[in-house]
């Protein structure tokens, strides 16, 4: 999990927004926890500004790794891109914002702009407590979980182990999936583009690492695992390339969740949803004046662990989510005319499986010779849920 403090830093960066127009309010909060810096970033933007996009909201979580410096460039860069494509094809623009991206980090204006955002530093840091490798996009990346929010309809992309999820009528409905190396789509195509994925073990953790490095095998950065010149972007041993999923809006859609893996090492998705919900009446009631994020933070600190040896060095990492409410009473009336009429044969994909790898809830696997149970961090099997928090379902 990377180097980690003597003692965590619970401090929280909390924020809330809302755009009532589009009946949606939201909270995300970001805690450094036990690591040496904070890597991760996010944004919340209630109207695209670019052509015909004014009708749609965007929501997204990067989680950074080799330093924050691309997750923070993506942060400002991610949403400009996705603007300039058609609004009529948003599975067509994020995949070429995603893909943009990667060009932009490789140009001369783009590593000038990293250099910049390394000399700004944040969040108390130095350059050099920040990075092992400078402003180097060859070593830095970050995933991506991205989610357009349109009156009829969601649509998610997603590069990396980040996750989206979606609480229906209380159950969670998962709205990505994880990319691990050990999958046989991700493990081929690293294999086809001349990398290797190797097991590793420590203690009871299993992970699977392309060339024993990174443990996800999609990102935005880590062009050095991009540098093969007759393959296109979506072949490389790394990819940008994010799946792009649509979920038609019901009007049982109570909120959605967007995080990075700190939070779903430790519970699963109907473990977050039961978590939310269970607090979301007293932070929606009109009289309340606590801030949606505050749900946030409780989530947070019940997912960071107390001791790192006890706990394998799960709830370890960087934490941040981001909670999008849809309060339906403060959307406009015709909308539910366009959550009935819209023909589901228009998207994608109307909600996935409730079997899906992402939505499975963990397991230990059984240890080698009847001994202790590991846990496998790039498949369902995460760690018993509530482990920390003594959230149980």
């Amino acid at each position: 999990m990377g180097s980690a403090l003597q003692h965590p830093v619970t401090t929280k960066e909390s924020e809330d927004g809302s755009c009532v127009e589009k009946g949606l309010f939201w909270g995300a909060c970001s805690m450094q926890g036990w690591r040496i810096s904070m890597e991760d970033a996010h944004f919340a933007i209630p109207s695209l500004e670019g052509e015909g996009w004014q009708g749609t909201a965007l929501f997204g979580v990067l989680d950074g790794h080799g330093g924050d410096l691309v997750a923070r460039f993506c942060e400002t860069r991610l949403p400009q891109e996705i603007a300039k494509g058609p609004c009529s094809d948003p599975k067509h623009s994020l995949t070429e914002a995603f893909h943009r991206m990667d060009e932009m980090l490789g140009e001369p204006s783009g590593l000038a702009e990293l250099e910049r955002l390394a000399l700004i530093g944040t969040n108390g840091q130095t350059p050099h407590s920040r990075s092992l490798y400078g402003s180097d996009p060859s070593w830095i990346g970050c995933t991506a979980v991205v989610c357009c929010v349109r009156p009829d309809v969601i649509v998610v992309a997603n590069a990396g182990d980040s996750r989206a999820i979606l609480c229906r009528e209380g159950q969670a409905v998962p709205m990505s999936d994880d990319h691990k190396p050990n999958m046989p789509v991700e493990r081929a195509r690293i294999s086809k583009a001349g990398g290797t994925v190797e097991r590793q073990q420590v203690g009871p953790i299993v992970q699977y690492r392309i060339n024993g490095n990174l443990n996800l095998s999609r990102s935005i950065g880590d062009l050095q695992y991009k540098q093969n010149t007759f393959a296109g972007p979506e072949d490389q041993m790394i990819c940008a390339t994010p799946d792009v999923l649509t979920f038609e809006r019901e009007p049982r859609d109570e909120f959605m969740v967007l995080a990075c893996d700190g939070i779903w090492d430790v519970l699963a998705n109907q473990d977050v949803v039961d978590f939310i919900r269970e607090r979301l009446p007293r932070y929606t009631d009109s009289s309340c004046t606590e801030p949606l994020s505050r749900i946030l933070e409780e989530l947070l600190d019940a997912c960071i662990s107390p001791n790192l040896a006890l706990t394998a060095g799960l709830g370890g990492d960087n934490m941040t989510a981001v909670l999008v409410v849809f309060n339906r009473g403060a959307a406009d009336p015709d909308d539910e005319a366009q959550f009935s009429e819209k023909p589901a044969q228009e998207h994608e994909a109307v909600e996935p499986k409730q079997a899906s790898a992402s939505s499975a809830r963990p397991q230990p696997c059984e240890g080698p010779s009847g001994g202790p149970p590991n846990y496998d961090l790039d498949s369902a099997v995460v760690v018993p849920t509530g482990l920390f928090c003594g959230c149980t379902r």
